[in-house]
C-alpha cells in the first residue's frame, strides 16, 4: 500500500513540473473578470417587490445582509438590487453581485439604483461578491397582500392564481396568510 502512494505521490510531483516547464517563458495571464457573470437587463424593468418594500411592505423586516446593504443605499435599492440580481448556479436561491471598487454610469449597477446609491455602494463594498438572499418574508408579504386586493376587487380565487401564476391552492393559503401580513404591514 505504501508504494502505490508513493508513486502516486510521485506523479502528482512530475505532473507539476511538467506543467512549469510548459509554462515557461509564457505571458503570465491577465488578471481575470470576477467569477459572478451577470448578463445585462431587459429593456424594461419593473420591481414591485421594491416598490412594496418601501411603501406598504416597510414593516416587513429584510434578511440581515439585505438590511446591511439597505443602511447604505436604502431600502428601496437595496431590494431592488436583490430583484435585478439573477440567481447563479445550481441553487436558485442563491444570488451574487460583485460591486467593482469604482462604478461608471453605463454599469449595470447604476442601471439598476442610479449612479449616486451605485457609488455609495461601490465605496462600501468596493471588490466584494455580496451573497443577496431571495427577501422570502417579504416576498410573501408582497404575495398575500396582492392576493388580499385581488379578492377584495371580487376576484375569485381560480381568478387569483391564474392572474399571479400560482395553483389554486397556494392562492387560498395566500388569503388565508393574508390576515398575518396585514398587521404587519399596518405596524
Amino acid at each position: 500500500m505504501g508504494t502505490v502512494e508513493d508513486l502516486k505521490h510521485e506523479v502528482a510531483n512530475l505532473r507539476k513540473l511538467l506543467d512549469q516547464a510548459q509554462r515557461a517563458g509564457q505571458r503570465k495571464p491577465a488578471a481575470s473578470v470576477p467569477a459572478v457573470y451577470q448578463p445585462d437587463l431587459p429593456a424594461v424593468v419593473r420591481y414591485p417587490l421594491a416598490e412594496f418594500a418601501a411603501g406598504r411592505g416597510r414593516n416587513v423586516p429584510l434578511p440581515e445582509s439585505v438590511q446591511e446593504i439597505a443602511e447604505v443605499i436604502g431600502r428601496r435599492n437595496a431590494v431592488r438590487l436583490v430583484e435585478g440580481t439573477r440567481s447563479t448556479g445550481a441553487r436558485k436561491w442563491r444570488r451574487q453581485l460583485y460591486v467593482p471598487g469604482s462604478i461608471p454610469e453605463d454599469h449595470r449597477i447604476a442601471s439598476m439604483i442610479g449612479i449616486e446609491a451605485a457609488i455609495k455602494l461601490s465605496h462600501s463594498h468596493a471588490n466584494c461578491i455580496l451573497e443577496l438572499p431571495s427577501c422570502h418574508g417579504l416576498r410573501k408579504a408582497y404575495m398575500a397582500d396582492h392576493a388580499l386586493r385581488q379578492w377584495d376587487a371580487g376576484a375569485s380565487v381560480a381568478e387569483i392564481g391564474r392572474e399571479m401564476g400560482v395553483e389554486i391552492k397556494t392562492a387560498q393559503t395566500l388569503l388565508d396568510q393574508a390576515e398575518y401580513w396585514c398587521r404587519r404591514l399596518k405596524g
